[in-house]
């Protein structure tokens, strides 16, 4: 089993040559066709769509600005380390751009100095009956963002997959250290039961199910990196 050993910046995302901090607001940009609650702000990630040029993005060496580093919840056991991003670091990305640039099933990134692969958590391939309680079969997400198959890990309140979403759900603290409130986090998998369907994790709750298509690029789909480092 996986330890949940904390939190580390490190890294940045580059855009143009320019260091982009980490989005405050790391949900749904665009709020006109889909609004998680009431008054609520838009999100202000990065958008790919607006670029979708790879070689005009990287992720870098840490910044001298810690305000400007990444932010990675650490987890290890004997043979490997995994830091996976703790809100996503752009939306409107389809998996299809993703994978174009390698970033689906693992590609070597140096930061610091350090090796990593960089690729998508996996996250199932088939939903349970219930959505909000994540895929049928043991995967990343629901390990390690749910908390259910690492120790010490931040666990989520059974309030946070309660429906409607509300302000409870962005104060909750289990969002505050995770940000899968309104966020949809694209996964590795296929779904099992379409072809151009990718899984994708997060929005409605910290474990919830959502299948999209493999090309689409939304206001509230994006990628959430982990990097993987063999000890």
């Amino acid at each position: 089993m996986m330890e949940y050993i904390g939190t580390r910046q490190m890294g940045g995302l580059s855009h143009a040559g320019e260091i982009l901090a980490p989005a405050t607001r790391p949900w749904i940009t665009d709020l006109a066709a889909l609004c998680p609650y009431e008054g609520l702000q838009p999100g202000n990630l990065p958008e790919f769509e607006r670029d979708p040029d790879w070689d005009n993005w990287a992720l870098t060496d840490s910044p001298k600005d810690p305000t400007k580093r990444l932010n990675w919840h650490v987890f290890q056991d004997v043979r490997s380390r995994l830091m996976v991003a703790d809100r996503m670091l752009m939306s409107r990305i389809s998996w299809q751009d993703l994978d174009d640039a390698g970033f689906v099933f693992g590609k070597a990134v140096s930061i610091d100095g350090r090796p990593f692969r960089c690729r998508l958590l996996t996250g199932g391939d088939t939903p349970c009956d219930d959505p909000y309680q994540g895929a049928t079969r043991p995967n990343e997400w629901d390990a390690l963002v749910g908390g259910g198959g690492a120790s010490n890990a931040p666990r989520p309140n059974p309030a946070d997959s309660a429906a409607p979403l509300g302000p409870d759900h962005l104060t909750s603290p289990h969002n505050r250290v995770w940000n899968w409130f309104g966020a949809v986090s694209w996964t590795a998998e296929p779904v099992a039961s379409r072809a151009d369907g990718r899984v994708c994790r997060g929005y409605h709750g910290p474990t919830y199910f959502y299948v999209n298509t493999v090309d689409h690029r939304h206001e509230d789909i994006g990628w959430r990196p982990v990097l993987e480092e063999v000890l």
